[in-house]
């Protein structure tokens, strides 16, 4: 009988501490990425909605940090969704693009790096090692 394990990720509790940081972090980079970074980029005018958000977020982490739970672990939920969903897609984007290509060319080319064909005529398949000469010491780095 097989066992799969299916690698869970659980959200880790913060204290008052870790949540305050929350709130204050995701508040600035919030503010700073949708009210002057984005707009910047796509020649936009700033938004006020990101500021006060990002305010609001970072005020309230530091004034009741215990009730802004729910909106860390939502968006935590949110961050494991979306990891479910792009990793796969970037992995696949990657492969197809990098990798397949890459293998399709040596195989064209009739490049064998690791020396991996058969020779029916070999005798031994075993590389010789060649001993470095001393010269190789005297700067090792």
């Amino acid at each position: 009988m097989e066992t799969h394990t299916r690698l869970v990720h659980s959200i880790p509790e913060l204290d008052v501490k870790g949540l305050r940081q929350f709130g204050a972090v995701t508040g600035g980079i919030l503010a700073l990425l949708l009210g002057l970074v984005l707009p910047w980029v796509f020649g936009l005018g700033l938004p006020i909605w990101p500021w006060v958000l990002g305010g609001a977020l970072a005020t309230w982490g530091v004034v009741a940090p215990r009730s802004l739970r729910p909106v860390y672990r939502g968006w935590m939920r949110f961050g494991l969704l979306l990891n479910k969903v792009t990793t796969p897609l970037v992995l696949g984007i990657v492969f197809f693009l990098l990798i397949l290509p890459t293998g399709m060319i040596m195989r064209w080319v009739a490049r064998d790096p690791m020396a991996r064909r058969l020779d029916p005529a070999a005798v031994s398949y075993r590389v010789e090692s060649r001993r470095p000469g001393r010269k190789n010491m005297e700067k090792p780095f």
